[in-house]
C-alpha cells in the first residue's frame, strides 16, 4: 500500500494550510485577485515539487516566487480551486480535463487505481472532474462534520463507483443524487468500494460517448467509474431499512454505513455532500 505525504507551507507573514491528503497536494491564498499557488506531488519516496507561482486572477499573468521551508499544521480544507485544476472556466458547470498521459498526475492516479484498486484492466484515459460548486459544497460539509465532532481532522477515503456512462454528465454536474439511490444491503445510500475491481461489477459496457469533446473514439463499449474523495468520518455497520447511518436517531454521531466495521470495503454515504467526485476513469 503506497503511503501518502501531507506537507504544509506557510506564508511569511501569516497563517497556514494543510494541504489535502492524496494525489495532487495544494495551497493557494487569494488576495486581491492575486493567488499564490504552488503544487506538490508525493508518489514516495520520490517527492516532486513544482514551482510555487504568484497569479493575477484578473490578467492570468504569473511569475514565480520563493516558497517559505516552514511547516505547521492547520486546516485541512479550503474554499478555492485546488492549484493543480487548469483552464478554469467559471461560466461552465464543469469540466472535464483529460490529463496528460506523462504527467505524475495521471501515473499516480492510474497506479492507484491499478494496484490499489486491483483493477486488472486497460485504461483509455483519465479525467479530472473540476466543479468549484461541488468542491466548494464539500470543503464546507468537512469544516461543518470537525466543528459538530469537535476535531480537527476527519476521515477522508478516495473510493471507486462504477455506473453507466450515461450517468456520467449528471454527476459531474449535480454529484450524486440521493434521491435515485436504491435500498441496498446496508441502507438506502449511496455505495462506495474500496476496490475498483468490485465497482467494476456495476459498470456496463456501452457505445455511449463521454460528454466531452469528440465523445467516445474508441468506436468499441467500454466502461466507466468514478474515484472520488469521501468524507467516511466516523462508521457503523448498515441495515437494509437504514436512511442514515444514526438510523431513526435524532443525533448523528456516526457519518457513514460499512459493510464492516473492522475491515470495510463497502461504504454507504447519506449526503451527497461528503462525496467530491474527483476522477472519471474511462477503460475497456
Amino acid at each position: 500500500m503506497r503511503k501518502w505525504n501531507i506537507w504544509t507551507l506557510q506564508r511569511s507573514h501569516g497563517s497556514s494550510h494543510r494541504a489535502p491528503s492524496g494525489f495532487g497536494i495544494t495551497w493557494q491564498t487569494v488576495e486581491g485577485g492575486i493567488a499564490l499557488r504552488m503544487i506538490l506531488i508525493t508518489v514516495s519516496p520520490v517527492r516532486m515539487w513544482k514551482a510555487m507561482l504568484q497569479t493575477d486572477l484578473n490578467t492570468g499573468r504569473q511569475r514565480r516566487i520563493q516558497r517559505s521551508t516552514k511547516t505547521e499544521r492547520s486546516c485541512s480544507c479550503f474554499i478555492v480551486a485546488p492549484v493543480f485544476w487548469n483552464a478554469v472556466d467559471l461560466n461552465r458547470p464543469y469540466q472535464l480535463i483529460t490529463l496528460n498521459e506523462r504527467t505524475p498526475e495521471y501515473q499516480t492516479v492510474t497506479s492507484y487505481v491499478k494496484n490499489d484498486g486491483l483493477l486488472g484492466r486497460s485504461i483509455l484515459s483519465i479525467f479530472r472532474i473540476q466543479n468549484l460548486d461541488l468542491w466548494e459544497l464539500f470543503c464546507r460539509k468537512e469544516q461543518q462534520l470537525m466543528r459538530i465532532h469537535g476535531v480537527k481532522d476527519i476521515q477522508e477515503k478516495r473510493l471507486f463507483h462504477g455506473t453507466k456512462i450515461t450517468n456520467v454528465d449528471s454527476i459531474c454536474k449535480y454529484n450524486f443524487d440521493l434521491r435515485l439511490a436504491e435500498r441496498g444491503v446496508y441502507g438506502k445510500g449511496i455505495y462506495f468500494a474500496k476496490y475498483a475491481s468490485f465497482a467494476d461489477k456495476y459498470s456496463m459496457c456501452s457505445m455511449d460517448p463521454l460528454p466531452v469533446d469528440g465523445g467516445n473514439k474508441h468506436n468499441r463499449p467500454t466502461k466507466i467509474m468514478f474515484l472520488a474523495r469521501v468524507i467516511v468520518g466516523k462508521s457503523t455497520v448498515g441495515q437494509a431499512n437504514f436512511l442514515k447511518p444514526d438510523h431513526e436517531s435524532l443525533i448523528n454521531t456516526h457519518d457513514s454505513c460499512v459493510n464492516d466495521i473492522n475491515n470495510p470495503n463497502i461504504f454507504v454515504i447519506f449526503d451527497p455532500n461528503q462525496i467530491y467526485p474527483e476522477y472519471l476513469i474511462h477503460y475497456k
